[in-house]
């Protein structure tokens, strides 16, 4: 029987336009944003969708208050956290309730930081904004850097993109106006449609951006994707398959002079394996997640002058959420339409 989702309680901010406009979709709207109250379990008990942040349902609540609960629409592409909240821990709750994430609302935002980075990077653009406003001279070389290059061209380079997701196309998507080749590695190294939610205009939805395509798997394939990249972009969830996935000998293969980008999981590669590298072949490196995270006080990654770092703040762009309630609209109307929920993901997996 196809559900009637009548009840829905959020737990994130949104302007009141959007929710004026969410609320026109459902009987009941309980709106419960951060540092507002706890969701009672009386509202809890009567609620078929949640609308939440990456924490998930709300820790004082327990699988037996949700037990109605059909759906639980997150704001974020990663479900760890959320997998963790006592209401959703168990094998029932989530047999029974279709966790589903926001992959895709974040291809407005974190693909924008990564081009953002990766000319910053190219072009030295932190080194000489740094000097220029602690020296308070007109200094045109890069003391940091060797004589003669305070810059690099995109032109040409090879774009290796480690994991081939909505963050992923649609960085493809931008990379080409820079004439940038671009290669993926993802766990079977095929192509595959993008069969998630996809908002208009953005990313590559059959895949056909890549020029090959290698497997994680595959220890030949995967060095053969990091031998011909010169910018590494990471945005893989976190995972027992991907926690350490990068090693020292992954990065020691990559392109002399090669740019290094995380907007995934910070346990993808240990800091003290990417320091070294940064003393080799690396040229530089910006991270909007780290290892560990959040990074502690002194960290050597915060002074190292070849890293960008943002505290995991990429996607943080004005209107997410808005996006985001977009999104649940969505995801309902085609569950009441008896279809099957978007961005439903595998406790088991992870994603």
């Amino acid at each position: 029987m196809t559900p009637h989702l009548e009840n829905l309680v959020i737990t994130c901010p949104l302007s009141p336009e959007k929710l004026a406009e969410v609320k026109t979709h459902f009987k009941h709207v309980h709106h419960v944003p951060p540092g507002s109250g706890v969701v009672s379990k009386e509202i809890a008990r009567e609620a078929d969708v949640w609308f939440s942040n990456f924490l998930g349902i709300p820790d004082n609540l327990v699988y037996e208050d949700v037990k109605r609960t059909k759906v639980v629409q997150l704001t974020s592409a990663g479900v760890n956290k959320a997998l963790e909240s006592p209401a959703l821990k168990s094998e029932k709750a989530r047999k029974h309730i279709a966790i589903c994430s926001a992959s895709g609302i974040h291809v407005l935002s974190i693909p924008q930081w990564i081009i953002a980075q990766t000319v910053n990077l190219y072009q030295h653009l932190y080194l000489q904004a740094f000097n220029l406003r602690t020296e308070q001279k007109w200094i045109k070389e890069v003391p940091q850097l060797p004589q003669g290059t305070n810059g690099r061209s995109l032109y040409g380079k090879t774009a290796g993109l480690l994991g081939y997701g909505h963050i992923a196309r649609e960085t493809a998507r931008l990379l080409r106006a820079f004439n940038v080749n671009i290669i993926a590695a993802n766990s079977s190294g095929e192509r595959s449609d993008d069969d998630g939610y996809i908002i208009p205009g953005t990313g590559d939805k059959d895949g056909s951006f890549p020029t090959g395509y290698y497997s994680t798997k595959d220890a030949e394939s995967f060095n053969s994707f990091l031998s011909q990249t010169d910018i590494l972009i990471a945005s893989l969830p976190s995972t027992p398959q991907t926690a350490n996935m990068l090693k020292a000998e992954h990065l020691a293969l990559l392109k002399d002079g090669a740019i290094f980008i995380n907007v995934g999981r910070g346990d993808l590669v240990k800091s003290e394996v990417l320091l070294e590298a940064l003393k080799h072949n690396l040229s530089g490196a910006a991270l909007d997640v780290t290892d560990p995270e959040p990074l502690p006080d002194n960290h050597p990654l915060y002074t190292h002058p070849l890293v960008t770092i943002t505290p995991h703040t990429s996607s943080g762009v004005e209107g997410y959420f808005e996006v985001g309630a977009d999104l649940l609209l969505a995801n309902v109307k085609r569950i009441r339409e008896g279809g099957k929920p978007i961005n439903r993901i595998d406790p088991v997996k992870g994603y």
